[in-house]
C-alpha cells in the first residue's frame, strides 16, 4: 500500500515535499475546525492523494507544487524558529501525531490492510461518480480512518468551533483530511524520514523547500 521506493539522492526532497504535504493536512483541519470553510480544489488533491495506492513519484502522489505553496513557506519558520503562536503550536501538534501515527501504521499488518480496502472501496466510488469529493467518497474514507487509525495512539484531538466540530460533513472532511496527512507522513517514513533525523538536518529541509517554490513559479504568461 503506498507503495514508493526512491533513489538516495531524491531522499531529501521527498522528505520536504512529504513534510508539507503533512502540513497542509494539518492546515485544511485546522481550517474547517476553526471556520467552517471548505477547502475546495486542496480537498480534492488531498483525497486523489489517498486514492494513489502505487504512485511511483512522490509528488505526483502529493498533487502538484501548487498545492504544496503555503505548507513549503511554512515548513521552514516552524523547523528553524519553531511555532510562533498558538496556532502554529497547534499545526505542529498536529504534524507530530500524523507522523507518529503513520509509523504505527506501518507497523500493524492488520491496519494497514484494513487501510487499503477501505481505500479501494473509495477508488470504486471515485470512478462511478467521477468526483472525487462526492459525499459519500469524503464519508466513506472518513469512516476508513476512523475504523483503522482512530484506533491507534495517539488519538488527534483536533480543537476549533464545535458547530463545525459536530457538523457531519465537516466532520467527515476533517476525517478525510488527517488521512491525507497519513498518507504523506508513510510516504515521509518511507523517504527515511524520523523526528530526529528532521531536526538534525532542518537546514537541508529548508533548503529543499525553498528550491522547490524557487523552481516553480505559480503562474506565467508567454
Amino acid at each position: 500500500m503506498w507503495s514508493l521506493f526512491l533513489p538516495d539522492a531524491r531522499r531529501r526532497r521527498d522528505r520536504a515535499l512529504a513534510l508539507a504535504g503533512v502540513l497542509r493536512s494539518a492546515l485544511l483541519v485546522q481550517q474547517i475546525a476553526r471556520h467552517g470553510t471548505p477547502p475546495g480544489e486542496l480537498l480534492q488533491v488531498c483525497i486523489q492523494s489517498i486514492l494513489a495506492l502505487e504512485s511511483q513519484d512522490s509528488l505526483r502522489a502529493l498533487g502538484d507544487i501548487d498545492s504544496l505553496r503555503q505548507p513549503l513557506a511554512l515548513l521552514c519558520p516552524l523547523l528553524q524558529r519553531g511555532p510562533g503562536n498558538a496556532q502554529e503550536a497547534e499545526l505542529l501538534r498536529y504534524v507530530m501525531a500524523l507522523t507518529t501515527l503513520g509509523k504505527r501504521l506501518l507497523k500493524s499488518a492488520s491496519t494497514t490492510q484494513r487501510v487499503q480496502e477501505g481505500i479501494e472501496q473509495a477508488q470504486r466510488q471515485a470512478a462511478h461518480f467521477a468526483d472525487p469529493t462526492h459525499r459519500s467518497i469524503v464519508a466513506g474514507l472518513a469512516q476508513t480512518y476512523t475504523e483503522t487509525i482512530g484506533t491507534l495512539r495517539p488519538r488527534i484531538i483536533v480543537s476549533g468551533e464545535s458547530r463545525f466540530l459536530s457538523d457531519p460533513d465537516d466532520a467527515a472532511r476533517i476525517r478525510t483530511l488527517l488521512l491525507s496527512g497519513i498518507r504523506a507522513a508513510v510516504l515521509w517514513r518511507q523517504a527515511g524520514g524520523h523526528l530526529t533525523g528532521t531536526i538534525l538536518e532542518r537546514r537541508g529541509i529548508c533548503r529543499e523547500a525553498e528550491a522547490l517554490l524557487a523552481a516553480q513559479p505559480r503562474h506565467g504568461t508567454f
